[in-house]
């Protein structure tokens, strides 16, 4: 195998099907080399899980060591949906497990509504308990609406 210069920390972000890039995220900052795996077509959740574990392995073949992952999801509930955000999200948690830890975004944007976050956030819930254990920090992004961000009674003040 050959032997490959030190590397430092890289991010991956991915996208299902229909999500937007998380306004939160700056792609420009400093936080070393960055990935994207997005779902561009409409075919089977479970695709994106095949995408992103070739791209995984081809990261690390470079050297790549991913040390933040960031999932960003499309609020879509469905069954096949869900199921496959939650092995997805399993295997990057686990990923980042066995690297010795790191930082896992969950993240979705606040106009696909309150279901959406609170699907996210029992996901959330459902993997605390492992990255605990793992050394991942594991946090929820909410990405809200300009006019959300600021709520009127602290634009108009007197």
């Amino acid at each position: 195998m050959k032997a490959h210069p030190a590397t430092r920390p890289a991010s991956l972000v991915v996208i299902e099907f229909g999500a937007s890039w998380p306004r939160w995220l700056d792609p420009s900052s400093d936080r070393g080399d960055l990935a994207v795996v997005a779902q561009h077509y409409a075919g089977p959740p479970t695709d994106l899980i095949t995408q992103v574990a070739m791209r995984v392995t081809r990261l690390q073949a470079r050297g790549w060591r991913l040390s933040t992952m960031v999932l960003v999801s499309n609020g879509r509930a469905d069954v096949p949906t869900a199921a496959a955000r939650s092995v997805l999200a399993r295997g990057l948690l686990a990923h980042l497990a066995a690297s010795g830890g790191g930082t896992f975004t969950l993240s979705v944007d606040g106009y696909l509504g309150r279901r959406a976050e609170h699907n996210l956030e029992l996901l959330g819930a459902a993997l605390a308990p492992v990255a605990l254990q793992s050394r991942v920090e594991l946090r929820l992004e909410r990405c809200v609406r300009h006019s959300e961000a600021t709520p009127p009674a602290d634009v108009l003040t007197a």
